[in-house]
């Protein structure tokens, strides 16, 4: 149900993230994600828990998928497939991907949606559609960032004015955890 979900607004919003990481990128992210997702939601099991769809779709992201991103939400997805709670599933998943990508808040990357989520539901542990719409926000304003991290970086000035798509995936991610009620 969740990487239904998930799917379902990836593909809603294909065509956004593609004209993002074309400003910023190679235009892949759009393609890659939904693509990800598809595979994740044939592989998903009938009656999985939200558990077990995430660990299945950090194989199918860390395996199958191109680019720097797959690997990266992979590392996400399994660090939150692994952990107790939703918060320390989502900081353990930051901590993955500051140790690979070695970004931080403010690089424009997913981390500066991811973040400000896992921010929001540590201080609220049970209001999830405020966490995704903490990492809306936060997806949003990567529009006045100027990267510092990711291959964004190498187009200095270009992608100001556009979200950044990873951040704007991840915040349909949180999106999906909202609307699913996953935990």
């Amino acid at each position: 149900m969740l990487m239904d979900t998930f799917l379902r607004l990836a593909e809603r919003e294909h065509a956004a993230l593609t004209a993002m990481d074309q400003t910023a990128g190679d235009g892949d992210f759009g393609d890659n994600l939904c693509g990800a997702l598809r595979l994740v939601v044939e592989r998903v099991p009938a009656g999985a828990t939200p558990s077990t769809e995430l660990a299945v779709a950090a194989t199918c992201f860390l395996d199958e998928v191109g680019g720097t991103s797959g690997p990266l939400i992979g590392l996400l997805l399994q660090e939150m497939a692994a952990a107790p709670t939703l918060v320390q599933g989502l900081t353990d998943g930051i901590a993955a991907i500051q140790r690979v990508g070695e970004a931080k808040l403010g690089d424009r990357t997913m981390l500066d949606s991811l973040i400000p989520a896992r921010d929001h539901l540590a201080a609220h542990p049970d209001d999830l559609a405020g966490a995704a719409a903490a990492a809306e926000r936060a997806a949003e304003s990567t529009k006045d960032l100027r990267a510092r991290a990711g291959r964004a970086s190498y187009v200095g000035d270009r992608a100001l004015g556009t979200p950044d798509a990873g951040a704007t995936g991840m915040a349909l991610f949180l999106a999906a955890l909202a609307e699913a009620g996953a935990r």
